[in-house]
């Protein structure tokens, strides 16, 4: 949110004049500034909210916690007294999740009117396009105040209005879209007795929406449950200032308050008059209170609380108390209910009141420390390696949707299919236990893509749940794993060279760094089509991990089709994936032996390959087939090379025989080379193996 300088001194005249120092200060409150804006004569800056404090979205809301800290007032814009009466148009609620509506009736003046530019300050400094003088009002009072509202043409709306939730197969003509959309079942809706009118705290609708022509408006103004406008934004995939708002908890006190500000403008500026105010639902205040005892907040800051000091710092945000020096009662105003529970918020009240500086330092009485267990070694080796490649910690839930698993493109029988799925899930994006890391990893990969970052590197550790009923809780298994997918560059561009984007060699070079680093002897071997996400992988850039001939994970290129379904079109993400009992393995022993009296002996051989067949299948045909003085087996070198017009490779292979004691001779070992070039041609040649 982007707000002027200028404009919030209105609220706190307190505001200190440097821009520099209003940065410091909102730093130092918990307002986290992303960005100053000190050009010209009206400084602005660019706030990010946390996710649970929709106070904040305001210019009231962050004033207040300015004047709290420095012990100022906070002035709040005018604001017309409304009183519910014989509501203009019939109301009903029939879902729990609106708690309080709000319908004023609003008729334009003959002459019109237009609000003058010092009006509409706030929504110059936020960036936001005038529209109309009924639009604006209602924007200004949702920046001023964080109490969205909406105008409705009134003679738009037939019969009366009902907040409900939508019904299967109804249809709306959002704000800004070319046509009419089908919702999902169960969206908090505002409707009349014809059509939906809009979608609650999110968006309204075009065939209900206020014109510059209109003559009679009906206001609205509301409280909503956030996590049904949250769902709703989702669902429909609409962010508004409304819904930002909304879905971070808002004010059921503010509903007729906010409406009050936009009919004052209007009435001052645009020449309207309101005719009646109507009120639905039954929110009331529950009176939430949580005692304090200032002694136990002395203890938790190491710094002596009275209880006045208290009682003077929480009014500022809006708290009353009451109680003796002992113990105090604290209630939560209206507008923190959703983020204040326990006496732990109350004390980050505290602490941001009197500032953070100004707290001493202090450790906590800790008993002696738990050594690390073999486990959490072993992890902390495998991040080292993750980081040190420059892939970062992600964290996923352990739910998705039955869209998220569809977008594997999977049909019914493959054994990603069953999931173990929650009854009466209230939101059907988390219905399903996750049975695999992949969709999770792509969808993550998908969102930074999105918002432009092209070089993404992440891992997570995770489970993923399994049904079985023969389980120990008779519903799933489950498995724990290393995921990680990767896309962009592989290294650091530097100026010598340009780095190789991220492939199937990349990650299988993973895979051998994780087996150094634990002296594990991993193994990448050719595709397994019986892996769970052989499928969705490339079919020809993938490989298999085993360890002593198990499957314990698998790598490579996304499909293509997979991809797409996952909206991405230009980036190729690999995905990799471990048992996390695979990294637990016994680590294979240090062992030293002296060097041999004489080195051993090497001889080349140098095979062109089919297309299909891998180098390391041909090594593997060696080592079968050499005697037990055949010490190694090592490719040493690649040629790629055209062959009647048609791409081919030769690689050459070094073989090391053992010869401590001379008692090889050269022709000895001739003869068993020749006998491995006669034994891999018969094996492989039919496939186009041969010797160069």
């Amino acid at each position: 949110m982007r707000i002027s300088l200028n404009h919030l001194r209105r609220y706190c005249p307190a505001l200190p004049a440097s821009p520099v120092e209003v940065r410091n200060l909102m730093d130092d409150v918990g307002l986290e500034v992303k960005r100053m804006e000190d050009e010209g004569d009206d400084p602005a800056v660019v706030l990010e909210f946390l996710a649970n404090r929709g106070d904040h979205r305001c210019y009231a809301g962050v004033a207040r916690e300015i004047a709290a800290r420095l012990k100022g007032k906070l002035l709040l814009p005018p604001v017309l007294p409304l009183t519910a009466g014989e509501s203009p148009v019939r109301l009903r609620i029939e879902s729990e999740l609106c708690l309080l509506y709000t319908a004023t009736l609003i008729e334009a003046g003959p002459e019109g009117g237009t609000l003058p530019d010092e009006v509409l300050h706030p929504l110059i400094a936020a960036e936001m396009q005038s529209v109309s003088p009924w639009v604006d009002a209602t924007n200004i009072a949702n920046l001023e105040l964080g109490q969205p509202t909406h105008v409705f043409d009134a003679d738009a709306i037939v019969g009366g209005i009902t907040v409900r939730l939508s019904r299967q197969g109804e249809r709306a003509w959002l704000l800004f879209q070319p046509a009419p959309i089908t919702l999902d079942e169960g969206i908090l809706v505002i409707a009349d007795d014809e059509k939906i009118l809009g979608i609650a705290g999110v968006i309204g609708c075009e065939d209900s929406k206020a014109t510059a022509g209109s003559r009679r408006l009906l206001l609205e103004s509301a409280a909503f449950d956030p996590v049904a406008v949250r769902k709703g934004s989702r669902r429909l995939r609409v962010s508004t200032e409304a819904s930002a708002r909304f879905e971070r908890g808002g004010d059921p006190s503010l509903p007729l308050v906010g409406a009050g500000r936009v009919a004052h403008l209007l009435e001052t500026w645009a020449g309207a008059h309101h005719r009646g105010v109507g009120v639905a639902g039954d929110w009331r205040d529950p009176e939430r209170t949580i005692a304090l005892r200032p002694d136990r907040v002395s203890a938790y800051f190491h710094r002596p609380f009275s209880a006045t000091e208290i009682a003077e710092r929480l009014a500022g945000y809006g708290f009353t108390t009451s109680g003796g020096p002992e113990e105090l009662s604290v209630r939560v105003p209206p507008g923190r209910l959703w983020d204040v529970h326990n006496r732990e918020d109350l004390y980050e009240e505290l602490a941001r009141n009197a500032g953070y500086d100004e707290l001493p330092l202090a450790l906590p009485a800790v008993a002696m420390g738990v050594q690390e267990s073999p486990w959490e070694r072993t992890k902390k080796r495998v991040e080292e390696v993750l980081l040190g490649l420059g892939f970062y910690e992600v964290m996923t839930n352990g739910f998705y949707s039955r869209q998220l698993a569809e977008n594997l493109g999977i049909a019914e029988g493959h054994p990603l299919w069953d999931h173990v799925e929650t009854a009466n899930a209230l939101d059907r994006s988390f219905s399903l236990l996750k049975n695999n890391g992949l969709a999770q990893a792509v969808e993550a990969a998908a969102d930074n893509l999105r918002f432009g970052v092209d070089e993404i590197k992440m891992y997570e550790w995770t489970r993923t749940f399994h049904r079985n009923p023969a389980a120990a809780n008779s519903v799933n298994d489950e498995r724990e794993l290393l995921w990680l997918i990767a896309t962009g560059p592989s290294r650091d561009p530097s100026w010598a060279d340009k780095p190789r984007p991220v492939d199937v060699w990349y990650l299988k070079g993973i895979v051998e760094d994780l087996g150094t680093e634990l002296r594990i002897p991993f193994e990448v071997t050719h595709p397994d089509p019986e892996a769970p996400l052989h499928s969705v992988l490339h079919p020809y850039r993938q490989g298999t991990i085993r360890l002593d001939g198990r499957r314990v994970g698998i790598f490579g290129e996304l499909d293509p089709t997979v991809a797409r379904a996952f909206g991405i079109k230009k980036a190729r993400p690999y995905y990799f994936e471990i048992e996390a009992d695979a990294l637990r393995h016994e680590p294979s022993p240090v062992s030293f032996s002296l060097p041999p009296l004489r080195p051993p002996s090497v001889r080349m051989l140098a095979f062109t390959l089919g297309g299909r067949v891998e180098a390391g299948e041909v090594a593997g045909c060696l080592r079968k087939n050499g005697p037990d003085w055949l010490r190694k087996v090592s490719i040493v070198d690649l040629f790629e090379h055209e062959e009647n017009g048609e791409p081919v490779r030769t690689v050459t292979f070094a073989l090391e025989y053992r010869n401590d004691l001379s008692e090889h001779s050269i022709e000895e070992m001739n003869a068993v080379s020749e006998g491995l070039v006669r034994a891999v041609e018969s094996e492989l040649g039919e496939r186009g193996v041969r010797l160069r």
